[in-house]
């Protein structure tokens, strides 16, 4: 996880996240074109910049599709919206692992939620 701006914050850690989903676990096909979806959710450091960063999770392979939102929390680890941006960008899913790009745009650090989508 190497920041991508010299003058950005230190680059933002896991703090938390929720029990993630395992393949082992079957569960039931969706269907269609798609066997199965995946949600969890990773809590971050305070940070500002633009930095890659990567989330292992064996649900992910290179022909995965994955979703991230990010989004700034408070104290107690709730979701707003405030007056800073949040971008997430670049998803590239590889095997166990998703690397991305997040840009938070705010002068100080912000801790951030990212949840995550994975549609195989």
């Amino acid at each position: 996880m190497a920041a991508t701006e010299p003058t950005a914050s230190e680059v933002p850690q896991i703090a938390g996240s929720s029990q993630p989903t395992s393949h082992d676990q079957g569960l039931a096909d969706i269907g269609g074109n798609v066997g199965a979806v995946w949600r969890a959710w990773w809590t971050w450091t305070p940070s500002n910049g633009t930095f890659n960063l990567q989330l292992p999770w064996n649900v992910i392979g290179i022909d995965s599709t994955v979703v991230i939102t990010a989004s700034e929390i408070d104290s107690n680890g709730n979701r707003f919206v405030g007056a800073a941006a949040f971008q997430v960008s670049s998803i590239a899913p590889g095997n166990g692992i998703v690397t991305f790009k997040i840009n938070i745009g705010w002068n100080s650090p912000l801790p951030m939620r990212t949840d995550v989508l994975v549609f195989n």
